[in-house]
């Protein structure tokens, strides 16, 4: 990504497939889809000297519990969640089209992409030189597509039910064009899912990629609607039946806390996840824990001990 004034901090988490980013021009930052552990952004605001002013939700998660409550609330930041999403705490409702400025250099759009759920929203941002700070349009730097575009992927589109899938995958397809059409092809992607999370509707080794990169190579761009559809509802396998609790509890606004949790003794051998609706709690990753040191190129990188796998 080339700027000079934005930096963009991907914070992973392995053994969840997922990534939060915290972006800053150096004064101010905003965060998007932040998970419950928030000390791991806490400390990244601290090192970088920025003060956080907003927090954004792509969408209310399935497979983690999110930390974006907790993280507005200790900061004073603007929590950002679709309007459309019955939540029960208070919120900064946003909506497509919607636009906010963080600081004086960075200009963030709500841009509705439904499919992995029927309120996801993407977020693009477009960075501000001094002379268009007025006008607010800016140069178009990335989009935050949450469980939307992934690389080479999407988000599945069966974790509301398998009643909705077809019509979720249906939008997920105009989605992905909508933001090819929207975005020049240089702007980078930057997904919370695809990294082995079972949210992925399938799986990618890559770890960057470009709106023109995912023009040539992902499926949902270069398949019409019924092949993409048909081929994606034909492949979906099973995902943690845990994850049926998690959207409760992040609507819920569940306030963090430690919670009595068990470490499971083989994380490796929790490759093979059961079925949802069977009354089980599995585990959601693929391998053990083990430090992750890769960056995102021309981003700041934040080295991050992949934490222990848990059930509970």
């Amino acid at each position: 990504m080339t700027t000079t004034d934005v930096k963009i901090v991907p914070i992973e988490t392995p053994t969840l497939g997922n990534r939060t980013y915290v972006v800053h021009d150096g004064e101010v930052a905003f965060v998007v889809d932040p998970q419950r552990d928030i000390d791991r952004v806490l400390g990244i605001l601290d090192e970088h000297g920025v003060r956080l002013t907003d927090v954004f939700e792509t969408h209310i998660h399935n497979d983690y519990v999110t930390g974006g409550l907790a993280l507005a609330k200790r900061t004073g930041a603007a929590y950002h969640v679709n309007a459309d999403d019955d939540v029960s705490f208070d919120r900064t409702p946003i909506r497509d089209g919607d636009t906010v400025q963080v600081g004086s250099r960075m200009l963030v759009t709500a841009i509705a992409t439904p499919g992995h759920t029927f309120t996801h929203l993407s977020y693009g941002l477009n960075e501000l030189a001094p002379t268009e700070t007025a006008t607010g349009i800016g140069s178009s730097v990335c989009v935050f597509s949450g469980g939307s575009l992934l690389f080479g992927a999407t988000g599945r589109p069966d974790l509301l039910g398998e009643e909705h899938a077809d019509t979720l995958a249906r939008h997920q397809h105009a989605s992905a064009h909508k933001l090819a059409d929207l975005l020049p092809g240089d702007a980078d992607v930057f997904p919370t899912h695809g990294f082995g999370s079972f949210c992925a509707a399938t799986q990618s080794d890559s770890t960057e990629s470009t709106i023109d990169q995912e023009r040539e190579s992902n499926p949902v761009l270069t398949q019409d609607e019924a092949d993409y559809v048909r081929e994606l509802l034909d492949g979906l396998g099973a995902w943690p039946s845990y994850y049926v609790h998690m959207m409760p509890m992040n609507a819920e606004g569940r306030p963090n806390r430690t919670c009595p949790r068990r470490r499971l003794p083989t994380p490796s051998s929790c490759a093979a996840a059961s079925r949802p609706g069977n009354g089980s709690w599995t585990c959601a990753t693929v391998r053990p824990s083990r430090p992750d040191t890769r960056r995102v190129p021309s981003t700041s990188g934040s080295r991050v001990l992949s934490p222990p796998t848990w059930v509970g």
